[in-house]
This record gives structure tokens, sequence and C-alpha cells, in this order.
């Protein structure tokens, strides 16, 4: 997919204080609704048994996003870690090009990886990226479609850096000198691997807290992407209840999904996810 100044997002107003302020205390209740609603995930349904692989925020770890792990394991799938150590916590840049540097070298460990997995299993993985995870995922499924079946993105900022809560701390050390073409290759490098022939879902959140929903929208061919919002924090993403039935439903084929439009089923989840 080529990306022209049109494809790139403008919008790059950061996430409301209120948003900012209130996300760990939303991930607790998000950990807790899940905990609630366990029998009501456990009507989801079942996977083929393909391998997925989870792949954690700037600085996650795997035990970032084992709780989906888990959840994709009970659905029937082969959940399996990145396996890389915490993400970007090796990082000595001193602008945003060495940290593109960066990001690019650790797309190239994750593609060793998918394509051992691939050999493995002789089927295609699915790639779940958190935030900046997902950017990788992207980016590999651009470069490898051969190895990726499909590609989720949780809370990913696709878009200008600015849009996000970290912006403005990660300018200090850059020292607040990052110049415009420096991030228009940070978010040209998503798009770069060539024309994107594998579908995405970017799941985003008008209350994250840390990546703006103006930036969280994968560009692309609207037969491969869609972007859905849903009611979650940024930090809450792979602990969330209602994250994970979305998740689940868009992994099998359409005639196997869960009626997630019949009011007895989704309000529940809604309900209590949005009262954290």
């Amino acid at each position: 997919m080529a990306v022209s100044d049109e494809g790139f997002t403008h919008d790059t107003q950061p996430p409301a204080l209120r948003h900012s302020v209130m996300e760990f205390g939303r991930v607790m209740l998000e950990i807790g609704s899940t905990a609630l609603l366990t029998p009501l995930l456990k009507t989801l349904p079942k996977g083929d048994g393909h391998t997925i692989m989870t792949i954690p925020g700037f600085m996650g770890a795997d035990g970032s996003t084992s709780p989906l792990r888990r959840f994709l394991k009970k659905r029937g799938y082969n959940a399996i870690p990145w396996g890389l150590g915490r993400n970007a916590s090796n990082v000595r840049s001193q602008n945003i090009d060495d940290f593109l540097a960066h990001r690019a070298a650790t797309e190239d460990a994750i593609a060793l990886r998918i394509e051992q997995e691939f050999i493995a299993s002789g089927s295609k993985l699915t790639l779940i990226g958190w935030s900046l995870g997902g950017l990788y995922a992207v980016a590999l499924a651009h470069r490898f479609p051969q190895w990726v079946r499909q590609v989720i993105t949780l809370g990913t900022p696709y878009g200008d850096p600015r849009g996000t809560a970290l912006y403005s701390v990660m300018g200090r050390i850059y020292n607040n000198g990052v110049e415009e073409e420096a991030l228009e290759r940070w978010v040209a490098h998503t798009y770069s691997g060539g024309t994107l022939r594998v579908p995405v879902l970017a799941l985003y959140s008008e209350s994250d807290g840390i990546v703006g929903a103006g930036i969280a929208k994968c560009q692309g061919d609207p037969r491969y992407v869609t972007n859905m919002a849903v009611v979650a924090s940024h930090v809450g993403f792979p602990f969330n209840p209602l994250v994970f039935a979305v998740v689940a439903n868009h992994l099998v084929e359409p005639q196997d999904r869960w009626a997630l439009c019949r009011s007895q089923y989704i309000r529940p989840l809604v309900r209590v996810v949005a009262a954290s």
C-alpha cells in the first residue's frame, strides 16, 4: 500500500487528561470484569488451533499479554509469546531515527520467530500486537504475507506520535528537537513493506489514556483494514473482557461467530466494562 500525504493522520490531539489519570485504576476494574464475566466468555466460539503470537507494547514483556494468551488457549488456539524480552528496554536513541532503526531490527527478530513457527506448523500465524507491538505486526504483515494470516492491533498509535500522552516525556529525550520529516518517516515505516494483502483489525478506544483516538486507526484498503472502537483503557487492552470477545469473534469464520449483535450477550459486557 503506497501511503500518500493523505494517508497520514494529522489529528494529533493527545488523550484527555482525565483518561490518562484514570488509566491504572481502570485496568484493575477491567481485570475484575474479566473474572466476573468468565461464564459469558466461555460461550464464545472455539478456534481452529492455529498459532497466534502476541507482541507486547512499549516496555512491556510477555507477562503483560499472558492473560490474553490464556484466554486464547482456552478457546482452542496455540497462543505463543513473542519471546524477545521487554519491548524497547534496550533503546539508547538520541533521536527518532535511532528509535526507528531499533524498531526495524526488532521487526527482523520477530520475523525470524514467525518463519520458524510457520515452518514448524505449516500454517500462517495471526499476530496480535498491543500498542507499539501493533506497529511491528502491521509492518511485518506488509513484508511477509506468506507467513501472516491476519493482524489484530490493540490501541496502536499508527499516526503522529505527538498524539500520545507519552510524547512530551519522550520529547525531552530528543531535546524537543524532532523534525517533521523524521516523524513522517516513523509513520511511513509501518506501511513501507509493500502492498498490504493481509486483513488487519485495529481496535482503538475513545477513552484511551495513552494513545489519542485520532492516531489509533490503521490506514489502508478497506477491503483489508477494519478500524473498530471499543471501551477500554490503554493499559487494559490485554485484560479487557470486551476486547477478548471481539478478538475471539473476529478469529473465526463469519458463519461460526458469536451473535454479538444480540443485546442479551453484548449488553452485559459493555455495561460492566463501561462502568470501569
